[in-house]
């Protein structure tokens, strides 16, 4: 009863109403906007799907129409068109309703049908795997919203109602889904503008991700609030003096910061609540842009800036055409506040994004968007194209969302927009393929520099080339933006499958000789056959996965030996058989813990560099000589790899291994208080872990208590009830695993 007060208290924070949306709700919002719009139209799609889904219910045991009605209801308070609204009635009925395209197609038109057939998943195609089958979902709805952004519009709506209804499902499942929402659902909303979604979508995450971090933080927030309440009122009273003493007509209001973007500058600085400056600003709205600079200047005469936290998204947008004047000043009293300042069509832009740039008449579309956010998303779908891998497809998706950017320009003034921590690799390859792979350095306002140079905001960057030069390895650990190490694995898998290929043949030739059968009794024709039979359809790809390891010599060749000359085995592949499985059971003991799918008798062994343990999504990735090394799915070190997909193969943990433990590091970050250390002890102690290590130190500087421990655990979840415990501690600010 107490979770359920508390995300409805969530749920009020976002708007949620406690009673269920009803169709005249959803055309009272609809003729708000567009008086004229063609209300028959709407009434027909709310009927149409009311049928479709008859009988249908949610999770709760509410009506399943409910759902899409609240997700209209949405669509029609963002003022969009009414075959968006339409489509938030139906779209879901291609998925989960006997309703074909054909049919949407010819009640409602064209433009509906292709919206509704976007967003819905491939429900009816199977996949290897839930991974599998999400990757698939998404590119189908990238490749969709490039085409039109309204169907990312719908999805966004899709996904706040089912959010803000999130209570219903079990604790697992709101974790899983609160986790995709902020790494894919949220950054799209920011990517497009549309601020609010983001918003809401952020807080109702957070909440279910990090209730504790939540409430505490909330809580001093409310705190901090009412202590500066007064100042801040007295703040606002004068600005809108000086702005009346210097003659500058605007609106002035204020706003507190997202509780979520809080909490990530609080980890991201590793401070307390009162290291951030911005939690607390004034937005200040113009008619003209020169007014925009006039009140800065005004503002700037009374207040003293802080330095380096002045910024200018006018004369340069955000990606998303976000534009504002950004500066942070300090009160009399030492406290800083942060002032936006921009247009009242900017702010418009800022709150409705994409949305704000569509003309309609009798609520009807006339034009699709602006061209800038299509054009973002084409650029998405073509860089993804070819990565026939869905874990680095998804990787590579969830990495392109990040809202940590720099603009940066060409020589010829050109502005490209790059990941926080980007090197001129990375602005090479965002150019041109090829200017990439042949860049030997590069020059940063004027000046010769490394290729491992971190590029800042502002960055004039020139690059040096040389028609000898080609990929390496090494630049995989150069490059942040994974379009840029996309690129160059292509690059390298397209060499190392050459020469797998060589090396396939050599093998296979050699292979041949030992059973004495002449080179030249076997043609291509012939070789070509044998290798359809044994499933590769390509001549290269057979002579490749002999190089690589994937078909044995002796199965490689066994299709033009006489049969039975494979059945007994050499008395040297006898020995080597009898040695494998020797190394596999010492392995084993030593407590790899991990089997490779279908296969037996294959050595393993935990990688390094993620350091995974029981219950952890793993994968497996054969290396030369020392059998299969296992890695987190995530693992970073895997990712910065060459990290080729036919090197990876299914792993699972052995369900029967005995007592598994392992040891992981911790590091936690807290305020700095009396009875911290003693805190901490007692929790880990109520989680039942045993600790291998442990150290404590203060940040001075930012008056943290810093404290890396090395604990011992038995599974995943295992793990997540000492982090649970932890979360518990009044004024612990954030625990990581390290590895």
């Amino acid at each position: 009863m107490v979770l359920k007060k508390a995300i409805q208290t969530v749920a009020q924070l976002v708007g949620v109403s406690a009673q269920p949306v009803r169709y005249d709700d959803v055309l009272e919002e609809v003729l708000s906007h567009h008086p004229d719009a063609e209300t028959d139209y709407l009434a027909k799609a709310y009927a149409f799907g009311a049928k479709a889904h008859a009988g249908q219910v949610r999770k709760s045991g509410e009506p399943y129409y409910q759902h899409p009605t609240a997700v209209a209801y949405h669509l029609a308070k963002t003022g969009l068109d009414l075959d968006t609204v339409a489509a938030g009635f139906l779209h879901d009925v291609l998925e989960d309703c006997p309703v074909e395209y054909k049919d949407l197609e010819t009640n409602f038109g064209h433009d509906l049908a292709e919206i509704v057939n976007g967003v819905t998943k491939l429900g009816k195609v199977k996949f290897q795997d839930k991974a599998q089958a999400q990757a698939e979902s998404y590119r189908k709805m990238i490749l969709a919203m490039s085409k039109d952004l309204r169907v990312l519009i719908v999805k966004l709506a899709d996904r706040l109602h089912n959010m803000q209804t999130l209570e219903h499902l079990n604790p697992e499942k709101q974790k899983r889904i609160s986790k995709e929402t902020l790494e894919i659902y949220a950054p799209l909303a920011h990517r497009i503008g549309m601020s609010q979604f983001k918003t809401e979508l952020e807080t109702l995450a957070f909440y279910y991700l990090e209730p504790e971090s939540y409430s505490e933080l909330k809580r001093q927030l409310d705190t901090r609030q009412k202590i500066s309440h007064k100042t801040m009122d007295s703040i606002g009273h004068e600005i809108r003096a000086v702005l009346e003493k210097n003659q500058l007509e605007s609106d002035v209001t204020s706003r507190v910061k997202s509780e979520y973007s809080i909490f990530q500058k609080l980890k991201k600085k590793q401070t307390t609540i009162e290291g951030i400056y911005d939690y607390y600003a004034f937005r200040i709205l113009t008619d003209s842009v020169r007014e925009c600079y006039a009140v800065l200047g005004a503002l700037h005469e009374r207040w003293k800036p802080i330095p380096g936290r002045f910024k200018d998204f006018i004369a340069t947008p955000k990606p998303n055409l976000y534009q504002s004047l950004h500066t942070t000043l300090i009160a009399e009293n030492g406290m800083p506040f942060e002032v936006q300042i921009r247009t009242h069509m900017m702010h418009r832009l800022a709150e409705e994004g994409v949305a704000a740039h569509w003309t309609y008449k009798r609520g009807r579309l006339l034009s699709v968007g602006k061209s800038e956010y299509t054009a973002w998303l084409r650029k998405l779908v073509d860089e993804n194209k070819d990565m026939s891998d869905h874990e680095e497809f998804l990787e590579s998706l969830k990495a392109q969302l990040v809202n940590d950017e720099i603009l940066v320009f060409t020589p010829a003034g050109e502005i490209k927009t790059l990941p926080k921590g980007a090197t001129p690799l990375d602005f090479a390859y965002q150019i041109h393929t090829e200017l990439g792979h042949h860049t030997i350095g590069a020059k940063i306002d004027g000046k010769m520099t490394s290729l491992r140079s971190t590029l800042q905001t502002g960055n004039i960057v020139e690059i040096l080339t040389s028609p000898n030069q080609r990929p390496s390895q090494e630049w995989l650990k150069i490059v942040k933006s994974h379009s840029a190490r996309h690129k160059i694995r292509q690059w390298l898998r397209t060499e190392e499958k050459k020469k797998s290929i060589e090396l396939g043949h050599q093998i296979f030739e050699k292979e041949l000789k030992r059973y004495k059968i002449a080179l030249k009794t076997i043609s291509r024709d012939l070789v070509q056959g044998k290798a359809e039979g044994l499933g590769y359809k390509k001549l290269d790809d057979f002579y490749s996965a002999i190089g690589f390891g994937h078909i044995t010599p002796a199965k490689a060749i066994a299709p033009f030996l006489p049969e039975g000359t494979l059945d007994k085995p050499t008395g040297d592949e006898v020995r080597e058989s009898r040695i494998a499985k020797a190394i596999n059971r010492l392995a084993r003991k030593k407590g790899a813990q991990v089997t490779v799918k279908g296969q037996e008798d294959v050595l393993v062994y935990l990688a390094k560099c993620c350091s995974p343990i029981f219950g952890d999504p793993i994968v497996g990735y054969i290396t030369r000589g020392r059998g299969v090394a296992v890695h987190k799915r995530d693992c970073a070190g895997l990712q910065r790899s060459l990290n080729d997909p036919e090197r990876r193969i299914e792993v699972e943990w052995d369900k029967n291994y005995d007592n598994p433990v392992f040891s992981v590091r911790v590091l936690v970050h807290t305020e700095e208080r009396p009875g911290m250390l003693l805190d901490i002890t007692q929790a880990l102690k109520d989680a039942k872990t045993n600790v291998r290590k442990f150290q404590a130190s203060v940040n001075v500087e930012k008056n943290l208590g810093v404290f890396d421990i090395v604990i011992e655990v038995n599974t995943i979840n295992h793990l997540e009830n000492v982090f649970k415990h932890l979360r518990k501690i009044k004024g612990v600010l954030s625990q990581q695993r390290v590895k």
